[in-house]
Parts: C-alpha cells; structure tokens; sequence
C-alpha cells in the first residue's frame, strides 16, 4: 500500500481552505469565521491545528481575533506587503533596483523659501518635480507613492528627467550608488492625500509611512530629496545595529 504523504501540514491546508473561502466571498468582511471547535467538527482536526490555521490567517491580516468576539474577517485578500533588509548604502539601492518606479509626471518649478530650505539652494531657483510610483516586481502592485524634488546644477540631467519615457532609467543612473556619498533617511507617519490614496487603492483615512531620502554625491552635494509615502502593509523596514569593538 502506498502512504501518500502531505505537501503541506495539515493546519495549513485548513489555513488555506479558509482563506480561499474569505476570498471567494463565502465569509463576507466583517462576518464571523467558525469556532475552534466547529471546525474541528467540520474539518475532523485537532484543535491546535484549528487554532494554527487561524494564526495563519492572522498573519495575513484577513482576520481580527478578540476574547469573547470570534474570529471576524477584516480584508478579502492578503494585504501584499514587501520587506526589505537595509543597512548599508548597497543594499538600499539594490530596493531601488529589484522594483520598479512609474514616473507620473515631470515639471519645473520655482523654489518657495520651505523647498528651497529642502533642496538647500536659493529661494526662487528651479528645480525639478517628479511624482511616480514605486511598483513591486513581479506582481506591479504599488509599494508607495514617490515625489522626486532635484536641484537643478552642472550635469543635472534635465530634459531626460521631464521625459516621462526615460525618466524612471534616468533616475537610476542618476542615483547610481558610484557616485553617491551617502543617504539620510527620516522616517515619520502622515495621512495619505486623495489622489495619492487613490493611486495606492486604500481609503484615504488610512495613515501612511514615510521615508524621506537625502541622497548625496562624491562631494556631500545634494542630488535629490526623495519623498515616499507606504500604506499599512504594504513595506516593511528591516535593519540589524552592531556594537562597534576596538
């Protein structure tokens, strides 16, 4: 007799049932999932592996779990979330490079006394506006939303940056981690706007992580001051601090 053997352990195949099930719309959002125990009776397991299966739709964050409430479905489909581990300047532009950026839109502008602070050159000098999207690879969902403020000096690449068919090559070789020096990175939360939640298919209210990026070159010159906003889920920010010993 041939003992067929399991792909996969059996919690997950029930963890996978069920969220096949809350995708299909057989348990609508905000509805209750069965009990442990009903799906023990339901699916003849154990009910460390019912318990298991639900853990794994946490994980998803298909489901909400409270004492006393149930298991309650929050989202029909698996949030898409993209991680990354960042602790050298490498690294970071390899992100860059393993997604993808959709430049949206490309225009000049004239710097007010707040940009100009930013961009640290003089008020009412031009500099560059670029609004895209950064889109993980290879599913193209959008990761975050990117405003793209460059300075405008000797060598700036102007007219290949306003070209939106070029500009997102133009950006990566511009940023090219040869001639960078380094990049400052501050993190925050904010809302989201209209169009950029739209953009990111989230409602509104949804708060947002955001990353803004000095990147310098050879000479400590500011190349570009790179503004990304990411919805709840969407990227997740992995670092790793070691004591320095002498």
């Amino acid at each position: 007799m041939t003992v067929k053997q399991r792909s996969k352990p059996r919690y997950a195949e029930l963890g996978d049932i069920l969220q096949s099930g809350i995708e299909r719309g057989d348990y609508p959002v905000g509805s209750l999932l069965p009990t442990e125990l009903e799906l023990c009776e339901r699916y003849q397991v154990s009910r460390h592996t019912a318990r298991a299966a639900l853990t794994q739709l946490l994980a998803a964050k298909l489901v909400q779990r409270r004492p006393g409430s149930g298991t309650r479905v929050i989202a029909q489909h698996e949030a898409m979330r993209y991680e990354h581990e960042i602790d050298n300047l490498d690294l970071l532009i390899q992100y860059g490079n393993s997604t993808r950026l959709q430049v949206l839109a490309a225009h000049r502008a004239t710097a007010t006394a707040s940009i100009a602070k930013q961009l640290e050159i003089s008020t009412g000098k031009d500099y560059l506006h670029l609004d895209g999207l950064r889109l993980e690879e290879p599913s193209r969902e959008p990761i975050a939303v990117t405003e793209m403020l460059v300075p405008i000096r000797a060598g700036t690449p102007v007219e290949e940056l306003l070209d939106l068919s070029i500009s997102p090559r133009t950006v990566a070789v511009f940023l090219d981690a040869s001639r960078l020096s380094q990049v400052e990175q501050v993190f925050d939360a904010v809302s989201l706007r209209a169009n950029e939640a739209a953009l990111l298919n989230v409602k509104r209210s949804e708060p947002a992580m955001r990353v803004q990026r000095h990147y310098r070159d050879g000479k400590g010159q500011l190349l570009m001051l790179a503004i990304s906003k990411h919805p709840p889920g969407r990227f997740a920010y992995s670092m790793v601090l070691s004591r320095t010993r002498r």
